[in-house]
């Protein structure tokens, strides 16, 4: 795998720039948009084809150089093959890569015949290129082809995907417990509100005004009672009954009402889908116990019972429930005293949350799903944690198929912080860019990487950042610096939060934002440092926060509108550096206006660094100057500022 400090020496060898650019479209690509399984098949040949049955997925292209240096391809596929290829190749020159010659187009031809059916004439001209004479000019001909291969297919997917509108929402989560609907209104705090009855076109408006197309309503369902914490209701995620809203909140009618009134207004609704655990007093372990991971009492003293369980009287005894668990800390597993563990080495349970998330978007009309925790799902995982043998189909793949014959462009949005290629096989629109573990270069993960910054970690996190803002295959990142999880953004990045707020909001693609972070507001205790606890009663006060949150957050909603309008979609390179000195940045490449683009630059670093892009500048840009603690600057490009 490659190295921290092979990964610096790469940034550090082309202070050009030359970036690998789309290729020009071919227009023989063999794959029908009008064939129904024409999305999966073109998801499998940009991302890479899945595990089937006990088949192996794709695994990504591993460069090496003679000196025993290795690299990783960014992703699965033809789009992280191509990606990765042009940029270790533009950065340390192919000829160090010539003894892969073979491997390259092996590699390539492989991931064609996985669809021989749909991909004749990508393998034909692959052929063609290979029988040229020299190294240098085959090589350069596979990089056309695969290049225009790429390109034509990205198009061809987006011109047919339903839910390609995830790739770019920008989505707004909303805690309705805490949200203070009559506050935000600028209506005395103690005005009583229904929050999904009462909640209204003015409201979205105001959610639409600063830039969000999409809204997440976050704790919409029954609570359960049993093990119960706090003082504020319990735990949102410790779900008693995940097919109905929480009548507290106005119940079914009113959130459809809700879902009619944020369509009505061009937003999108997602939801959560809490597949891992339940309540501990759920309908669903009343309605079956073979739902859950569980055995039976032994001597019939249901208590105490053992560490990271709950007794439980079922229909035919006194079972040991285990409590809902995730792998943490390596091999170890962590337990959460709130819930129950479902056992999806179970057909049953499986074809039961089938049934209740189809039915969620049947009912409402909803516009996507947040999976919670979606990795721990994944066959490898369960199994792991729970010893357990699964069956040969992920579920997450037949729930997301399954879904998707009720409404095509539902979106799926993963929560994890490993084993993300396996997700993006599952059909994932996108995945948490917070914390990538199992990536070969390290952690990659946006989020960590600006929380806790090196020159490498950014560096990472920029060239992660890169690929899953431009392939179309696979899940993009969702990008973000506050969710309802994480502590204060202030609190985790300080004076720095200016720099890594407009550094995350420039991002091309996905973006989410937690309310109340607009006006700084925070109401952590100790033990919980989420902004707003599920563990005692808090209401956000819309009249207080800090002056300059509102102000930074009213500046970037603007910057980041009129940024979007200029470039229209669009994908990201990061600026190569001459030296790591506590700053960074990338250009923005408009894919709906070729000639237009921005750079961003950002002192990610705890004071002042002097940026500076060289007396020649970087790909179109010129820069020298001082970037306070903070600081960040939106660019032109020079040809367009007078060479200033």
């Amino acid at each position: 795998m490659i190295t921290r400090f092979l990964f610096a020496a790469v940034l550090l060898v082309s202070p050009s720039c030359v970036l690998p650019q789309d290729g020009a479209v071919v227009s023989d690509v063999q794959v029908s948009a009008s064939a129904p399984d024409s999305v999966s098949v073109m998801r499998e040949l940009l991302s890479g084809a899945p595990s089937r049955g006990w088949r192996a997925p794709d695994k990504p292209f591993t460069f090496r150089t003679l000196s025993g240096l290795s690299a990783v391809a960014q992703g699965r596929g033809l789009e992280g093959f191509y990606f990765s290829k042009t940029y270790l190749e533009d950065k340390l020159g192919a000829e160090l890569f010539s003894h892969h010659d073979g491997d390259y187009f092996g590699y390539a031809d492989y991931l064609l015949m996985r669809r021989a059916d749909f991909t004749y004439s990508g393998r034909q001209m692959l052929q063609a290129v290979k029988g040229k004479d020299d190294f240098a000019k085959r090589n350069s001909g596979l990089n056309t082809v695969l290049g225009a291969y790429v390109s034509k297919l990205q198009k061809d997917l987006m011109d047919v995907s339903p839910s390609k509108w995830a790739y770019t929402a920008r989505i707004y989560e909303i805690f309705p417990r805490a949200y203070n609907l009559a506050g935000r209104r600028g209506l005395k705090s103690g005005a009583k509100t229904v929050f999904f009855r009462d909640f209204s076109g003015q409201d979205f408006a105001a959610i639409k005004a600063m830039g969000f197309d999409t809204v997440w309503p976050m704790g919409i369902y029954p609570v359960g009672l049993r093990g119960r914490s706090g003082t504020a209701g319990g735990s949102v995620y410790s779900i008693r009954d995940p097919e109905h809203i929480n009548p507290e909140l106005g119940g079914d009618e009113a959130f459809r009402v809700f879902v009619d009134r944020a369509h009505a207004a061009g937003l999108k609704v997602i939801v959560d889908f809490v597949p891992n655990h339940s309540s501990m007093d759920s309908v669903l372990l009343e309605e079956d116990t073979d739902y859950y991971i569980s055995s039976p009492v032994p001597g019939g003293k249901p208590d105490p019972a053992p560490p990271g369980s709950f007794s439980y009287k079922g229909k035919n005894g006194w079972l040991w429930v285990k409590n809902g668990g995730y792998d943490c800390m390596g091999d170890t597993l962590c337990t959460w005293n709130d819930v129950a563990q479902f056992d999806y080495s179970n057909p049953k349970l499986r074809r039961r949350q089938t049934d209740i998330v189809v039915g969620l978007a049947r009912r409402f009309k909803v516009d996507g799903f947040r999976v919670d925790m979606a990795y721990q799902l994944l066959n490898p995982v369960f199994a792991r944690n729970w010893n357990v043998p699964m069956p040969q189909e992920e579920f997450l793949s037949s729930l997301i198929k399954a879904v998707r014959e009720v409404n095509p462009s539902a979106a799926f949005i993963a929560e994890a912080y490993d084993n993300q290629d396996q997700l993006s096989s599952a059909g994932f629109d996108l995945i948490y860019n917070k914390s990538e573990w199992g990536r070969p270069e390290g952690n990659a993960g946006w989020y960590d990487s600006m929380a806790k910054p090196t020159a490498i970690d950014v560096a990472a996190a920029l060239e992660r950042a890169s690929f899953l803002s431009w392939r179309r295959g696979g899940a993009g990142g969702l990008n973000f610096f506050i969710n309802h999880d994480e502590p204060s953004a202030r609190k985790v990045f300080g004076p720095r939060l200016p720099a890594v707020a407009a550094a995350t909001m420039f991002l091309p693609g996905a973006f989410l934002f937690y309310n109340g972070a607009e006006i700084g507001f925070d109401a952590a205790v100790p033990g919980e440092e989420k902004t707003l606890p599920f563990s005692v009663p808090v209401r956000i006060d819309w009249n207080g926060g800090d002056r300059a949150g509102r102000e930074l957050f009213d500046r970037l909603f603007a910057d980041t509108a009129k940024l979007r309008e200029y470039l229209g979609d669009c994908y990201m390179r990061p600026l190569p550096q001459p030296e790591l000195h506590g700053w960074a940045g990338y250009v923005l490449y408009s894919r709906d206006f070729p000639r237009r683009k921005k750079a961003v630059l950002f002192n990610y670093s705890s004071g002042p660094v002097k940026a500076d892009l060289g007396p020649d500048g970087l790909a179109g840009f010129r820069y020298s100057a001082m970037l306070e603690t903070g600081g960040y600057r939106l660019l032109d490009p020079y040809e367009q500022t007078g060479g200033k």
